[in-house]
Parts: C-alpha cells; structure tokens; sequence
C-alpha cells in the first residue's frame, strides 16, 4: 500500500488535466457527480471486502489524519462564490458549500477532541464521519435533481451544469470522491479491532 500517496498524485493530475482542457464538458452534471460517487465507493468496497493486505493498511492509518483531511472541503466556499454570481443554482451551491464548509471546520475539533494521541475514540467520532457521508449524499441528490429542467427544481438557464466546467469539475472527479473516501477509510480504520493503531 506504498503506492497510495502516488496513486493520490497521479489521480489528481489526471482529473486536473481533463478539466483544464474542458473534457469533462461533454457529460451531464448528473453523469459526473454519480459516477464519481459509485466508482469510489465501489472500489473501496472491493478492496475492502477481498484484500487483507488493504485491511492491514487501514489498522496503520492515523484517525486524527484521516478526519483532517476533511479540509478538503473548504473548496466548498467556491460553491458559495459561484451561486453570488449566479452560476450556479442556489438550491444546489448554497446547501452543498455551506455543508462542505461545516465539515471541514469542525474536522479540527473532532480530530483534535474525539482522537487521543493512541487512536482511541470518543462518542460522537463515528457519528460526525456518518453525517459527512450523508452531507456528500445531500450534494450529489441536490446535483442530480438541479443538473436539468425536467426535475422541476431549476430552469433552464440555471442549472448545475457549470459543475462540469474548471476549476469546478475538480469536485465530482476528485475532491468529492477523495473526502468519501477518507470518511469510509476512517470509518473503516475504526472498526478495525487492532489494540494499538499507530498514528501516522
């Protein structure tokens, strides 16, 4: 599992990529955001379910770094910036930035009050990653039913189509699916049952 740093690397390059030169343009809103969050939920429970060199890998994972690595989410505020500007739809960009930006603040407090120095959790750990995952739900289902008219929510001059558009694709091809991803790894690092988990 030595290859995950570069893995992380070589994904992001890709995404950035294909999102400067306008690739990701030729598919719906609805299209990205869901193939985003089924490709990466599904590959980590392949490799969670068939890989006891996976799980190993998840027993050595710092929870601390785990939930830091929610501040990602500030790249929320952009929602927020292109819903003023009236780029995307509020119904979509206000809950979804608003959302990211509560979640990546409070993931100081939590990696810092609700993970001791061995790993250990307190009460609330679990349920604050389970929230985010629900948060990252609300974003796609609000993407899908704002990605065209036929929903009744949006018009067809506001819709959140943009979100295909740099640096605004960055989200349903790689920010989104990497924040999943560290929730379900922190979740799953948790129910692992190994006494002391290292804190890298």
């Amino acid at each position: 599992m030595k290859v995950a740093a570069p893995l992380v690397v070589v994904c992001f390059a890709i995404a950035f990529s294909l999102s400067v030169t306008g690739w990701f343009e030729r598919f719906s809103a609805a299209q990205l955001f869901g193939m985003g969050a089924f490709l990466s939920s599904g590959g980590f429970a392949v490799l969670y379910w068939l890989s006891e060199k996976f799980r190993l890998f998840l027993r050595a994972r710092s929870l601390k770094r785990l939930t830091l690595a929610q501040m990602l989410r500030f790249y929320g505020v952009l929602a927020l910036i292109k819903a003023h500007q009236h780029v995307l739809p509020a119904a979509f960009a206000l809950p979804t930035g608003l959302i990211d930006i509560a979640f990546a603040a409070t993931s100081v407090f939590v990696a810092s009050r609700m993970v001791n120095s061995r790993g250990a959790t307190s009460r609330g750990f679990v349920a604050w990653h389970v929230a985010g995952l629900a948060g990252l739900a609300v974003s796609v289902i609000l993407a899908v039913l704002t990605s065209s008219p036929r929903f009744g929510v949006v018009d067809a001059q506001h819709t959140s189509q943009p979100m295909t558009w740099f640096p605004m694709s960055l989200v349903p091809v790689f920010i989104g699916p990497m924040v999943l991803i560290f929730h379900l790894l922190a979740l799953a690092a948790h129910g692992e049952t190994k006494p002391a988990r290292a804190t890298n």
